[in-house]
């Protein structure tokens, strides 16, 4: 049993080495294949990254008329914050209001002037509202809307938050379809040359394999090496993959980190997901590489 068994991995790797430049076409198209799906990934994991640092410093500043009391902010206030899709509310007084008006202006005497002259807060109170999710924004206006809201309402600034998110969101669903489009064109391109690779090597093999079943070898025995090619190139091809992707995420991580300003690090991303990343990876060469191993076996190997 074991003298089968190491008989036909030998024969697997036989084949890989008699047919090495087939073989070295093979794992490049399905390194570039692995490759392609690894970049959508680490493209995905930053957009999403990007998307969630910009979602926490967007929020809606909810400006009220300068006649409304504070107490009735307040109370909008608190409504706001029983709603589910709230995070949380912040108040922000006329006095608190006027300060920050001033020290924005600070170089600008000509206004600061002007209030003196007037000598009354023409500014009302407001509110700095954050969602739980960008999603929630939406809902939150709506409910905004109302007459008994949004009578004492004087102005919001949402929108310039939203085109952004909306513009991010947009190039991030257009750079994937055309990364999932080209790993599906690859993937094929696998299938089509692990097929070709396995029916060269049973061309090559046409004399032992009719050898071995005239003195009664299995099919078993004779089809098992050319579907073990196929596991054969999805192993180095995962394994080379790696050796690619690691130095690849290395290089780009201080980038990264300059770019999303805070502690995102994506080698200890790929760390902790490790098993999951490039075993389904490996999982899924192989299925495919299993699959078109065995309809040239099947269509070529007559036994």
């Amino acid at each position: 049993m074991f003298t089968s068994i190491f008989r036909v991995i030998k024969f697997a790797f036989q084949d890989f080495f008699r047919n090495f430049w087939l073989s070295i076409v093979t794992l490049t198209i399905l390194i570039l294949a692995l490759f392609t799906v690894n970049l959508l990934i680490i493209f995905n994991l930053v957009t999403n990254t990007a998307i969630t640092s910009i979602e926490d410093k967007v929020d809606i500043n909810v400006y009220f008329k300068a006649d409304i009391s504070e107490d009735q902010v307040q109370n909008v206030q608190k409504y706001l914050q029983s709603m589910a899709q709230v995070k949380e509310v912040d108040f922000v007084s006329k006095n608190q209001a006027l300060e920050s008006f001033k020290t924005k202006h600070q170089d600008n005497p000509k206004i600061l002037q002007s209030l003196e002259e007037i000598n009354i807060n023409p500014l009302g109170a407001s509110l700095i509202i954050k969602a739980k999710k960008s999603a929630d924004y939406p809902v939150i206006l709506e409910n905004l809307q109302t007459p008994q809201y949004n009578n004492l309402i004087e102005s919001k600034d949402f929108d310039d938050h939203k085109i952004v998110i909306e513009r991010i969101t947009s190039i991030t669903q257009k750079v994937s379809r055309g990364v999932i489009l080209v790993a599906i064109i690859f993937a094929l391109i696998s299938i089509l040359i692990i097929f070709n690779a396995i029916r060269m090597a049973i061309y090559t093999h046409r004399d032992e394999i009719m050898a071995m079943k005239l003195v009664g070898a299995t099919d078993w025995f004779v089809e098992v090496p050319f579907l073990l090619q196929g596991i054969i190139f999805a192993f180095l091809s995962i394994i080379i993959t790696i050796i690619i992707i690691y130095p690849l995420l290395g290089f780009i991580r201080p980038y990264l980190q300059l770019i999303l300003e805070n502690d995102f690090n994506i080698v200890n991303y790929f760390n902790q997901n490790f098993i999951f990343i490039f075993g389904l990876e490996f999982l899924v060469a192989m299925f495919l590489n299993l699959i078109s191993s065995y309809i040239a076996v099947k269509r070529y190997v007559k036994v």
